[in-house]
């Protein structure tokens, strides 16, 4: 039994968080090329109790999830990606490259890096944001919040000078649409192109709810589905995308996003692909060798949040300086019906996804903005990495 495996079934505690009612978490870690895949149901892929590299023939549809946040390191390699095109510089002002925010002192100021590393100053969420959320559907907070009224927000702000590091959804989104504004291609559409389909990370999307009217949309494996259907949280094929519940069991909606705050945390995968993802990350992926220099820009660090501690922040991955020198990029998410955590130390080589259908209830992501609680997943991540991270 690996390291890793024998920290997941052993463990008391996330026996008992793996055991929930409705829950199907899944687990998935990547050494030094070899990947390896953990259910509780399975133990892994092969007997019980030992971890194996998942087998290709599965052919039973492969859980899609939400993953939150995790978002926002896809937003900000478009940005990237962006920067080498010569679309933009992360130090440009959003009034310079948007006409229509010319009039903001906000826009007038703040930068594209300051948007991607949390100092732009911004709140966690936009005022009329959290009151479009209490009007229309608090358990799909997203949904309603449009692009008109991103603007209407934006126009309204102050730059505050000297912002530290705020944690910020509205920033990200703000960040997302801007990309998309500014270059013409919705953000959306941007990371099929340049990310999905050149991994062939096929059960991952990006669905929005104010997508161009068409047809069909392709998806990264060559499916197509209705672009209103992915709206409503259809999965491409060969997925499914798995039911939410809330921390007390209680079954919640998936979350759904409109263009404007999309870029802060509406993608949805599977374990399979964000190990690719975290492939490409780690330099081992061989078609992500064209845009290697915009990974290693996201990774790189724009920002310190914690000094003291070696905690700083790339375009949003946050990076931690192990005691061993080496540097762990990590980042984590959560909706009401799922939260994940994936990390990386490319020093290493070596990462992990964990994946999960149990989400964080609003009171505990108040928590968590006050340093009180902690993700679901974030217990089993702390161990995971605990177990793979060694330097041996």
């Amino acid at each position: 039994m690996d390291a890793v495996t024998d920290r997941l079934q052993n463990n008391k505690k996330i026996a008992r968080w793996s055991a929930l009612p409705e829950h199907t978490p899944a687990i998935g870690w990547i050494v030094r090329g070899e990947k390896f895949y953990w259910t509780p149901e399975s133990g892994a892929a092969g007997q019980a109790g030992t971890s194996k590299p998942k087998s290709k023939a599965k052919k039973a549809p492969e859980p899609q999830y939400e993953i939150g946040s995790i978002t926002k390191t896809m937003t900000a390699f478009r940005l990237a990606q962006g920067e080498q095109d010569g679309l933009w510089q992360p130090s440009d002002t959003l009034a310079q490259l948007i006409p229509e925010l010319e009039s903001s002192d906000f826009a007038r100021q703040v930068t594209l890096r300051q948007l991607a590393t949390h100092t732009s100053g911004l709140t966690r969420l936009a005022k009329n944001q959290v009151i479009a959320s209490m009007k229309k559907d608090k358990s799909n907070p997203y949904a309603a919040y449009t692009e008109e009224q991103l603007l209407e927000a934006v126009l309204e702000e102050k730059f505050r000078s000297g912002a530290k590091h705020e944690y910020s959804n509205y920033g990200y989104g703000l960040l997302g649409w801007a990309l998309g504004r500014i270059s013409g291609v919705p953000l959306h559409e941007s990371l099929r192109r340049e990310l999905f389909v050149p991994l062939g990370m096929s059960g991952t999307e990006m669905p929005v709810l104010d997508a161009a009217p068409a047809e069909s949309t392709a998806q990264a494996g060559g499916a197509a589905v209705s672009k209103a259907a992915a709206g409503r949280g259809a999965a491409p094929a060969g997925t499914v995308l798995v039911p939410g519940f809330a921390p007390g069991g209680r079954a919640v909606p998936h979350w759904d996003f409109t263009s404007a705050m999309a870029g802060a945390g509406a993608v949805r995968s599977t374990v399979p692909d964000m190990l690719t993802y975290l492939e490409a990350q780690l330099g081992q992926h061989p078609a992500a060798a064209p845009f290697e220099s915009s990974l290693l820009a996201c990774q790189n660090e724009q920002a310190s949040v914690a000094p003291s501690k070696g905690v700083g922040i790339g375009y949003a991955w946050m990076r931690s300086m192990r005691k061993d020198g080496t540097v762990t990029h990590w980042h984590n998410g959560a909706t009401y019906g799922a939260s994940s955590f994936a990390a990386f130390n490319r020093d290493l080589q070596s990462g992990f996804v964990i994946l999960s259908n149990r989400g964080v209830s609003f009171a505990g992501q108040l928590k968590q903005m006050v340093g009180l609680g902690e993700l679901s997943t974030d217990r089993a991540a702390h161990l995971v990495a605990e177990a793979l991270f060694k330097n041996e």
